[in-house]
């Protein structure tokens, strides 16, 4: 049998070449018959490519713990599309989310709102992402970055990186503290403070330059503060407070345990003042030997390193000569100027050694024929743990004076008659006070010799 095929194309009765035709139209010769059929077009269109969506996400409410926020999803493509995947996921902080049936990941066929209920709150700002992954892809469509923001402020304090919050911390007084407060950036906050304890058991620094010296200030507004224990003691309660504008507060504690040198005393006897000798054919007015003694003693917490760090601020220095019959009032040269020649005694610190020795001389020339001093000091016994950024801490003082009178006796051999005199605590039975008060002072006598008189 003998069979032919006569293949035509047929478009809608037309035979010319153009857009896909309707049907392939082919005759059949069969035993001299023929047979016209007909098949429906199933050419494939070689040039078609895959529908490729556009999503992009848009965050309508906020995401809240316990409660849910909610999201845009639009999806733009023209024909049909595989479905979209959004997936929830935190890389790193505390924030948790989820799908409202409590999945992680959900399809999309079309755009619409999706909803997310926060789990936990966030404590890092944007860890949270909510993406949309085509099928097969190796990077999202589209990214948006979200929080769960706590439903009331719910501060948390941290101490060397550590949370602290209601916990108990050991430390040594001079030892710095910072601690702060970490709150999700979103929160509009009307005030925030700390409360630190009874004012004297801490400090905000101690600066000490030459020409001035003294406690700081505590910084207590913000959610950062730093401060250093100036005394033992425990169950000190640091408290941070905020308050939001709509009138919600919050508040987060620490407590602290510091250690630090207890039983601290200082022994200082009398001296005697005197007239002496000096090279040269000349005379000096001080205090007998070395001059006044200071011996201190305290205990310490076991491992702790002893030292001695002493300061000493004059309070006023006045010299009176007579001068020919000219009565001249004077001061030690200071720097600033400052009066009563007060100021801080020569250098910073004045002694790292115990015991420390002080000895006012005041050299007597022959052209002058009477000097008065009247000397005013104040001792101070500071400590240090040594620990990176503490601060030394005071932990008493001694007020000490020193008085002389004396007239010229010979001018010739520079000899003089001591009228009166005084040298020692001005307490003498109690000569050491026990205080946290911190050295101060605005100028430095640095004793040259040199006096400023008037």
């Amino acid at each position: 049998m003998n069979i032919s095929y006569d293949i035509a194309y047929r478009n809608s009765g037309t035979q010319t070449m153009g857009p896909l035709p309707n049907a392939f139209c082919f005759t059949i010769t069969l035993a001299g018959l023929l047979l016209p059929s007909f098949l429906p077009n199933r050419v494939p269109n070689i040039d078609s490519k895959p529908i490729v969506p556009v999503v992009t996400i848009r965050q309508i409410h906020e995401v809240f713990q316990g409660a849910a926020g909610e999201f845009e999803i639009k999806i733009d493509a023209e024909g049909r599309f595989s479905p979209i995947t959004l997936r929830i996921a935190n890389d790193v902080g505390t924030g948790r989310a989820s799908f409202e049936d409590g999945s992680t990941e959900k399809l999309m066929t079309e755009s619409g709102n999706v909803q997310v209920r926060g789990i936990t709150s966030s404590d890092l700002p944007g860890a949270l992402t909510l993406t949309a992954w085509l099928d097969g892809a190796q990077q999202p469509a589209a990214t948006a970055f979200f929080d769960v923001i706590a439903p009331a402020p719910e501060p948390r304090i941290y101490f060397e990186g550590i949370d602290v919050t209601g916990s108990r911390q050991s430390v040594i007084v001079g030892q710095q503290i910072q601690l702060t407060v970490v709150l999700h950036p979103s929160l509009m906050i009307e005030k925030q403070e700390w409360s630190i304890g009874k004012q004297g058991d801490y400090t905000g620094g101690f600066l000490h330059t030459p020409f001035q010296g003294g406690p700081q200030p505590v910084v207590r507004e913000g959610s950062t503060t730093i401060f250093y224990w100036v005394t033992p003691g425990d169950d000190r309660v640091v408290t941070y407070r905020l308050r939001l504008p709509n009138g919600v507060s919050a508040k987060a504690s620490v407590t602290f345990d510091i250690d630090g040198p207890s039983s601290t005393q200082v022994d200082v006897d009398a001296e005697k003042v005197a007239i002496d000798a000096a090279p040269g054919n000349s005379s000096v007015l001080g205090l007998t030997g070395a001059g006044i003694s200071f011996n201190a003693r305290y205990f310490l917490p076991e491992g702790v390193a002893k030292n001695f760090i002493w300061v000493q601020v004059i309070q006023s220095d006045a010299i009176t000569v007579n001068s020919g019959g000219v009565r001249l009032h004077c001061v030690p040269k200071t720097q600033p100027i400052a009066s009563f020649g007060a100021g801080l005694d020569t250098t910073y610190p004045y002694d790292t050694h115990n015991p420390t020795l002080d000895n006012p001389r005041i050299q007597l020339a022959s052209d002058i024929q009477e000097y008065s001093r009247r000397f005013h000091a104040r001792m101070f016994l500071l400590w240090s743990s040594g620990l990176s950024n503490s601060i030394p801490v005071p932990l008493g003082f001694v007020d000490w004076s020193f008085s002389g009178d004396v007239v010229l006796k010979d001018a010739k051999s520079n000899s003089w008659l001591l009228k009166s005199g005084r040298g020692g605590p001005d307490n003498s039975i109690e000569p050491f006070t026990r205080a946290p008060i911190y050295p101060f002072w605005t100028s430095l006598v640095p004793y040259t010799e040199v006096l400023t008189c008037n």
